[in-house]
C-alpha cells in the first residue's frame, strides 16, 4: 500500500498541484526554472512539518502526511503571493504561517519530539 501512496504522492506533486511561484513571476518558462531552482525547498519543509508528529512505524501515513503538508505549503505560498509581491513580507509571511503551521500539527496530532 505504501509504494501506491508513494507514486500517487509523486503524480500529484509533480501533475496535479501548480507552480507556487506563478504569481510573482508572469513568464511560465521563467517561473519553471525558478521553480527547478527555489521550489526544492518545499520538500524538506513539508518533510520536517510531517516529522513533527509522525514516528515512522505506518509508512502509508507518513506519505499521505507529506503529500498534504507540500500541498498546504505550496497553498500557502500562492495564497500569499496572490496578494503580495514584496519578497520581503512574501518570506515574513511564509514563514510566520509555517511556524502556525509547525505548532497546529503538533496540538493536533501529537508531538513526537518537543522542538
Amino acid at each position: 500500500m505504501y509504494q501506491l501512496i508513494k507514486v500517487f504522492s509523486y503524480l500529484v506533486r509533480q501533475f496535479l498541484i501548480p507552480n507556487p511561484f506563478t504569481n510573482l513571476i508572469k513568464n511560465p518558462g521563467t517561473a519553471e526554472i525558478v521553480n527547478w531552482i527555489f521550489g526544492g525547498v518545499l520538500v524538506p519543509l513539508a518533510y520536517f512539518l510531517t516529522g513533527i508528529w509522525y514516528d515512522g512505524n505506518v509508512k502509508f501515513f507518513g506519505s499521505l502526511g507529506f503529500l498534504f503538508n507540500y500541498a498546504i505549503l505550496t497553498g500557502l505560498f500562492l495564497l500569499i503571493t496572490k496578494f503580495i509581491t514584496n519578497l520581503y513580507l512574501v518570506t515574513f509571511l511564509f514563514i510566520l504561517g509555517y511556524v502556525i503551521l509547525c505548532i497546529v500539527e503538533s496540538k493536533l496530532f501529537g508531538e513526537k519530539h518537543p522542538f
